[in-house]
């Protein structure tokens, strides 16, 4: 008997000593898990405060172009309010209905440069 209970000693330490480098693999398989854990848990705040600031570069976008339109639209205002903007504006609807250099010069009080200059853009444009 004494030689069995040795036998069986014997063969539980072989069961455990096997076992050892399975619950080493185990336990380092564990702790990658936890580091993975700890990345997916930083990952997640990096894309929390990428949200965030997306959100704040939006709203600063559609502020801007609020104040763009009405930058613009002060523009509209304020060239219809200046002579020389009308004036240009009445010598490009003459070029586009066809009238000659010289009519244009007299008509809209341009030189010659002007004149011929709106001639060139008026072409490039039809």
């Amino acid at each position: 008997m004494n030689s069995d209970v040795m036998f069986m000693l014997f063969a539980g330490l072989l069961v455990v000593i096997m076992q050892i480098p399975v619950w080493l693999k185990l336990r380092r398989l564990g702790l990658r898990v936890k580091q993975r854990d700890i990345e997916v848990l930083s990952l997640q705040d990096d894309l929390r405060a990428l949200c965030a600031g997306a959100a704040g570069v939006g709203g600063h976008v559609e502020r801007l172009e609020q104040q763009l339109r009405r930058l613009a639209e002060r523009q509209d205002q304020l060239d219809l309010r200046d002579p020389v903007s009308q004036s240009y504006g009445h010598a490009i609807r003459l070029v586009q209905k066809g009238v000659g250099v010289d009519e244009l010069m007299s008509e809209c009080g341009l030189v010659r440069g002007e004149a011929e200059l709106l001639m060139r853009l008026h072409r490039l444009n039809s």
